[in-house]
């Protein structure tokens, strides 16, 4: 910028000069002095941005140093959790080598069918899971950024994925009341998220379709739970209401008793 300015000025100076001392050109002066104009501001943008560029980094430093003390208690905070991370991390891997050791010699003593049903659901379930969370959660951030009149039915598709997913963990095939979770989202879903669309706007849909999807994975998960392995969180399998309510929907009867 600033070698622009001073060859602008370079170019126009000499012919003003002229024209003033010599022949007189109206129209060459004028655009001499046009450009000898342009020349000047430019050099002067250039001359404030640098002094400008000099005080903001003059005033970093300046700010830097100032909350620098306050943020310093901080980041050695920071920095000891990030080594006792690193310790805990270790202590992990520790444990899941003896883990997996102890494991490799129980595993002789077991047979076929106990050592399928130990290494089944855990790891490989696991990992769906993760993974068609993360392919949900990228599908809402798209419907977010363009919604459109396919949204109801892509959000029907979610529901109908996490329960195949569940189903298929806990193996809930012949499990009758397993098909009403499915046909549920089905019936309701598209319609609901139709008249919300058109009542609250897209926003709401898609906040109210994301808080009913995790309502109802976090039921249809722990109904298939109890189903096949008669646990509920915080010990409310025991409860006495629980039970009379299990033996008297047959949807309840665990899969292996059917």
């Amino acid at each position: 910028m600033a070698i622009a300015s001073i060859y602008l000025i370079y170019v126009s100076i000499f012919p003003i000069i002229f024209n003033l001392t010599g022949d007189f050109n109206g129209f060459d002066l004028t655009v001499n002095l046009i450009i000898f104009a342009v020349g000047i501001g430019v050099l002067h943008s250039a001359i404030l941005f640098a002094r400008r560029t000099v005080l903001y980094a003059q005033s970093i430093d300046l700010a830097f140093e100032d909350i620098y003390p306050r943020i310093e208690p901080m980041l050695r905070e920071v920095a000891s959790v990030h080594v006792d991370l690193d310790m805990m991390s270790d202590r992990l891997d520790a444990m899941n080598r003896n883990i997996e050791h102890l494991r490799r010699q129980i595993r002789p003593a077991e047979s076929p069918r106990d050592a399928g049903s130990l290494s089944g659901t855990s790891v490989t379930a696991f990992l769906h899971i993760v993974l068609l969370a993360n392919i949900t959660l990228g599908v809402f951030i798209f419907l977010l950024q363009d919604t459109r009149g396919y949204t109801p039915y892509v959000l029907t598709v979610l529901y109908v994925v996490w329960w195949l997913t569940i189903t298929a963990e806990y193996d809930l095939w012949k499990v009758s009341g397993a098909w009403t979770w499915a046909f549920v989202p089905i019936l309701f879903v598209p319609a609901i998220s139709i008249l919300t669309n058109k009542l609250a706007g897209s926003y709401t849909l898609l906040a109210w379709m994301a808080l009913g999807l995790v309502v109802y994975i976090g039921s249809y998960y722990l109904w298939g739970r109890y189903l096949v392995h008669e646990m509920l969180p915080f010990d409310l399998h025991h409860h006495p209401k629980i039970n009379r309510v299990k033996t008297r929907y047959m949807g309840w009867n665990r899969p292996d008793k059917q």
